[in-house]
């Protein structure tokens, strides 16, 4: 019997010593229970499981196994039992900590000057305690009725009557978002659909993010928000795909890819703790689908169920249908792998009655006819794209009536190109000081005529004299005349331009004294200058004052990983090489691919196409196989050309990449692969300098069904394209060269972004889209730190019947989408 009065008073104990210790003791004061020390802590506004894990150094599992009920979520109030570690931080915040609420009292809204801010420092509380006792409230506006928390008997107030504390349908609801390591108020602004400075207007402190840091997020109606990046496996309910990480690839741009955070994919894929290994298979959860397509003809198209470890080669084989078609109707599928359990698009075939394109003539009923096939509007899409707010162009007063002050720098060489073309004036100028004062031109030559004399005439042959340019200054020049005609085009629709004009030469000191200058700080949009080296002094200006600065020409600069505001127009050599080799494998996954090789290639961006090619071909599981890729690298330099026929295939399409740009060794080769025209299939991988050979045949190309992917292309049947052509003849009596398209395409993109969303109008270029002559311009995000990249590039090929066509552009979506009736 005593030993049973023993353990009763014991659990007696037991159950009374929380209560007695969280009214003695002090919060984060340390206690010493059953011999191990504790720190009894009262559960402050804001704080969550993460966060007290971070301030006291202890692992979750510890909270949850001394705080049952915990793993629901702190409360506040509450008095946590938290195991003592070294290193905890024992501070307490005094301005929270007040506990649970006393009671409430209400607060109407009368203006809408009246912020979250202001009504906290009238009632004495923190904004934070203000949310925290209004979480139902949608909007803060005028007439909500607020709960104006108080911990202390509140003065007395006059009795009114009963207020309905959650009749606030029109204020606004508040969340909790805890950051994490990677995140950016850009990144939390795309996950909660809220604009960045909603999220400011709640967080002033939110431009300096750190992790762990609590946020209070405005909640939108009909928004699903995205999963929480620290809990991966709970938020996707076990959907993933598979991603082979290839040479070249990067952590970031990874991460950037699929819209996840650092910690996030680690979380996923532990392997990247240690490094970022080409070849591992990492694990990518698969988030709510950003592009959601409807057919808008049900008939065009036939479902799939995804099964495990189906992948796109393998419905393309199933269906007869090719890849890129299979990205095109599934546009979720052109950044990641099938997923078990989805559902594909696949487009039928002819068995299906579909309207007949102008092409097909039926002949008669008594001969064999040509099978109808659906036209382009029979497989349209339709696809929804919600535009955030801040990204709607041409909204009214948004910013009309402004003047957009432009700075051009081109190395125009003004004063050497006067000094060259004085000569052209010389002769009149001689003639006159010699007394003849009437000067006339026929024909080739000029009439000099003295009035002096009636009879006095003499007749000197002219030679006509081309107008003469230092350097290469001709170019630049175009591109100023193309810029010149985007501005007036500009003007007339009712955008105010100021243009000042620098030449720059080649040198960065013949512009330093004017970009010092104060009036060049409140310039809007910067254009140049064309070489990297003189670029460095003006991208430091354009860094510090926030001003978009656009590198039209050059393609390799060290400054766009270190400028945010910096847009380099023409893609790297590298992005070229990546496009090319997807290109190919998207393309030719079943094909018999040589590689020729007449010399010694390491180093050239062509080589990298070869290995990023090998890497694709064995990650797909397509290499050497009978339904795959034939992969041959054939010495073309100490075989000769009598081999070639050994390694051709009369079954599958030859696909011949010869890596080199030697004009001399590439035109030799490409006579021999074009001999074996006439016996096998064969298509040839080039580059977009292919066509400026001059010593290889345009008839090679034609045979050999030439493709490459180009920076920029021009089509010349384009009615914009001929109207541009046109009206540069006019103004400038000559025709427009690739400069003068580019001249005129970079200006009209980039000002009418200007216009349309301000300064700032780098997160909206996804959403922005204007008619170009010659470019495809999409921009990403170059690198963490760094700026943007053009990487709409276009696949050019050469046909058998000597056209020269642009199949589709890659870096951008391929959808057929419907119009929308307006």
């Amino acid at each position: 019997m005593k030993i049973f009065l023993n353990v009763l008073l014991f659990s007696l104990f037991a159950v009374c010593a929380t209560p007695v210790l969280a009214q003695n003791v002090r919060s984060n004061e340390i206690v010493v229970v059953d011999r191990k020390k504790f720190i009894m802590h009262t559960v402050q506004t804001g704080e969550t499981v993460y966060s007290l894990t971070k301030k006291f150094k202890v692992e979750r599992s510890e909270l949850e196994h001394y705080n049952p009920g915990l793993e629901k979520g702190p409360s506040i109030g509450d008095v946590l039992k938290i195991p003592y570690k070294k290193g905890a931080d024992l501070s307490v915040n005094q301005t929270v900590q007040k506990g649970v609420p006393d009671g409430y009292h209400p607060y109407k809204i009368e203006s809408r000057r009246e912020t979250a801010y202001f009504i906290a420092k009238e009632n004495g509380i923190t904004v934070e305690e203000l949310y925290a006792a209004n979480l139902g409230i949608r909007r803060f506006k005028k007439g909500a009725i607020l709960r104006i928390p108080y911990w202390n008997a509140p003065e007395p107030i006059e009795k009114e009557e009963e207020v309905n504390f959650a009749d606030n349908s029109s204020a606004q609801e508040i969340t909790i978002h805890q950051v994490v390591s990677g995140e950016t108020l850009y990144s939390i602004s795309k996950r909660y659909s809220v604009p960045e400075a909603e999220i400011l207007a709640l967080n002033p402190n939110a431009n300096n993010l750190k992790a762990g840091a609590i946020l209070n997020i405005p909640v939108k109606e009909n928004v699903e928000i995205e999963p929480v990046s620290g809990e991966p496996e709970s938020e996707f309910s076990g959907k993933y795909f598979e991603h082979i990480i290839e040479s070249g690839e990067t952590l970031w741009g990874t991460t950037r890819r699929y819209g996840i955070s650092e910690a996030e994919l680690k979380a996923l894929n532990p392997i990247l703790n240690t490094g970022f290994p080409a070849g591992a298979v990492l694990k990518i959860p698969v988030k709510s689908e950003a592009k959601v397509a409807q057919p808008v003809n049900n008939e065009a198209f036939e479902e799939h169920f995804v099964e495990r470890g189906e992948t796109l080669y393998g419905l393309s084989r199933k269906y007869d249908v090719s890849v890129l078609d299979l990205m095109k109707y599934n546009p979720v599928l052109e950044n990641r792998n099938l997923v078990f359990g989805e559902t594909v698009l696949i487009p039928v075939k002819n068995e299906v009655e579909a309207p007949i394109e102008s092409d097909n003539i039926v002949i008669s009923d008594e001969i064999e006819t040509e099978k109808p096939k659906p036209s382009e509007d029979f497989y349209k899409m339709d696809l929804t794209v919600e535009v955030p707010e801040g990204c709607r162009p041409n909204q009214p007063g948004l910013f009309s009536n402004e003047t957009y002050r432009v700075a051009l720098f081109l190395p125009l060489y003004i004063e050497a190109n006067d000094t060259l073309n004085r000569e052209d004036m010389m002769l009149d100028s001689i003639l006159l000081s010699a007394g003849f004062d009437g000067i006339k031109n026929v024909g080739t030559s000029t009439l000099l005529i003295d009035s002096n004399s009636s009879d006095t005439t003499i007749e000197v042959e002219r030679r006509e004299e081309f107008k003469k340019f230092y350097g290469n200054s001709e170019n630049f020049l175009q591109f100023y005349e193309g810029v010149l005609l985007a501005l007036k085009k500009l003007k007339l629709q009712g955008t105010d331009i100021q243009l000042q004009v620098f030449d720059t030469q080649h040198n960065a000191d013949s512009i330093r004294k004017f970009i010092t200058q104060p009036d060049f700080l409140a310039t809007d949009l910067i254009i140049g200058p064309i070489y990297p080296d003189v670029q460095r002094d003006v991208s430091q200006i354009a860094a510090k004052n926030r001003i978009p600065l656009v590198s039209p020409l050059a393609s390799q600069s060290n400054l766009i990983n270190s400028i945010p505001s910096y847009f380099q127009v023409n893609p790297s050599r590298d992005y070229l090489a990546v496009e090319t080799a997807e290109m190919v494998a998207e393309e030719y996954y079943n094909s018999n691919f040589i590689v020729l090789k007449n010399g010694d290639y390491s180093g050239t961006p062509e080589v990298r196409v070869v290995d990023l090619l090998q890497e694709k071909f064995v990650n797909a599981g397509i290499m050497s196989r009978r339904d795959g890729v034939n992969f041959t690298i054939y010495d073309f330099k100490n075989e000769g050309p009598f081999g070639l026929r050994r390694i051709m295939s009369k079954s599958k399409e030859n696909v011949v990449l010869i890596p080199s740009s030697d004009e001399g060794s590439l035109s030799i080769s490409i006579s021999n692969v074009n001999n074996l025209a006439s016996e096998y299939s064969i298509t040839l991988i080039g580059t977009h300098r292919f066509p400026s050979y001059q010593s290889i045949q345009l008839d090679h190309y034609h045979n050999l069904k030439l493709k490459f992917v180009a920076p920029y292309w021009v089509d010349y049947s384009s009615p914009a394209t001929i109207n541009f052509v046109e009206q540069f003849k006019r103004e400038f009596n000559t025709e427009p060269d690739n400069f003068g398209f580019q001249g005129y395409d970079v200006t009209t993109y980039f000002v009418e972004a200007l216009a349309s969303f301000g300064r700032d109008f780098a997160n909206c270029l996804p959403y922005f889209h204007t008619n170009l002559v010659q470019g495809n311009y999409h921009f990403e995000k170059y690198s963490e730190f760094g700026g943007y990249m053009n990487q709409g590039v276009s696949v050019i090929s050469y046909t058998r019947d000597y056209e020269v066509k642009r199949e589709r552009i890659k870096g951008q979506p391929r959808l057929v989408i419907a119009e929308t009736a307006e």
